[in-house]
């Protein structure tokens, strides 16, 4: 393999990571917010069918995630036995804590959706929480990889016999909180930014009182994400200070000379957070749902969506040509490389080219969903009305 061949495999490997976290991120918030929303509808029943159609959204990422789950499947065995053989030996216990949260999540979601209105309020509200359970699972088990490739504490113990010696990594705890917390921040937040912009063309009450309930859990949620990524920057600092010099630039207190400099691109991040945290406070202070409200939920959404990727691509990145670090050096990403596969440079940057514009594809159709009408959806207005009519 030549460095080129290693770093398309890498790139390659990059955009299937970033893709998937991205709609893993909405997946994992909208199966917080949909048992909440159930519950609140039963005493507002302004929000009844968005509380419905948020389990029809969550379907919709779902969907999408497991595509790109696939692709980052297929990737990640082809290009990269190695790093395959670290996750499924080294990080057995984590790995087989996230495929758990799988195995529980998709079956407790069609369960979800199929008894909706058949069983009990308090049987489908446990649906609803096992639900929300096995899709926080994900990143409590998967999330140890990623604080692993930055700092492989008990690598050398788990090939002797034991499995939990990796749960000891320092970086573990707080990054997997950052990552749990800033994907509820984005679902919350595109949620409220979403139903903002709705209920400024329909001026319905149950679509101001979603746009609310975004506001209300997405606030919260980015305001722990913003601090665990303070302390997350921290640590990197001391447990990986060539991570820390590649993404934080001058920021960084230990200074390492680095391949990759990603400080311009981690500046645009802290633009982004900023936009976003600035839109939601507009959003929170401003009562009117007029243009002003709609042009400040627009950029919360635009921004919301962006943050998480832009966000994983510092993660991931900076660590080029290293795959794993290891304190100011790491292990080249070239000895972990499928050797006996070449990938001609063309198809290589014809598969990035279709990826990103498969990933622009894939954003968009989830934004229609959320924007749209969905089959089976009515306006507030003329629900209530029916049911006038049923009383």
């Amino acid at each position: 393999m030549t460095p080129n061949s290693v770093w398309i495999g890498f790139v390659m490997l990059g955009i299937t990571i970033v893709s998937h976290i991205f709609l893993v991120s909405l997946v994992l918030g909208l199966a917080i917010m949909a048992p909440i929303l159930e519950y609140l509808s039963y005493r507002s029943q302004a929000l009844a069918d968005v509380a419905r159609n948020a389990l029809k959204y969550l379907a919709v990422s779902e969907l999408a995630a497991g595509v790109w789950a696939t692709w980052f499947t297929v990737a990640l065995a082809g290009f990269w036995p190695q790093l395959t053989f670290i996750a499924t030996d080294v990080l057995f216990v984590p790995l087989a804590i996230g495929i758990t949260g799988v195995l529980i999540g998709i079956p407790f979601m069609a369960m979800y959706w199929y008894t909706w209105g058949t069983v009990s309020k308090r049987i489908h509200m446990i649906i609803g929480a096992v639900m929300a359970i096995g899709a926080l699972l994900v990143p409590i088990g998967f999330n140890m990889i990623f604080s692993f490739l930055d700092d492989p504490v008990g690598m050398n113990r788990a090939l002797k016999g034991n499995a939990l010696a990796v749960f000891q990594n320092p970086i573990y705890p707080d990054f997997t909180l950052h990552r749990i917390s800033a994907a509820i921040s984005m679902a919350a937040m595109v949620f409220a930014g979403v139903y903002a912009i709705k209920a400024y063309r329909s001026g319905s009450e149950s679509h101001k009182e979603a746009s609310k309930f975004g506001l209300y859990l997405g606030m919260p949620a980015l305001l722990v994400a913003t601090a665990t990524g303070v302390i997350y920057a921290f640590l990197l600092d001391k447990y990986s200070p060539y991570m820390a010099s590649a993404v934080l630039g001058p920021l960084s207190i230990t200074s390492v000379s680095t391949y990759v400099r990603a400080y311009p691109g981690f500046v645009a991040f802290m633009g982004v957070v900023t936009l976003i945290w600035a839109t939601a406070i507009f959003n929170a202070l401003h009562a009117k749902y007029d243009m002003a409200k709609a042009i400040s939920s627009a950029l919360l959404v635009a921004s919301s969506l962006v943050g998480v990727p832009l966000g994983e691509i510092l993660n991931d990145y900076p660590r080029y040509p290293y795959m794993i670090i290891k304190g100011t050096s790491g292990l080249e990403a070239q000895a972990f490389i499928n050797k006996w596969m070449y990938i001609p440079p063309s198809f290589a940057y014809a598969a990035m080219v279709v990826g990103t514009i498969l990933m622009g594809v894939f954003t968009y159709m989830i934004y229609l969903v959320f924007s749209q009408k969905l089959p089976g959806e009515r306006p507030a207005a003329s629900a209530v009305s029916d049911r006038k009519r049923e009383a």
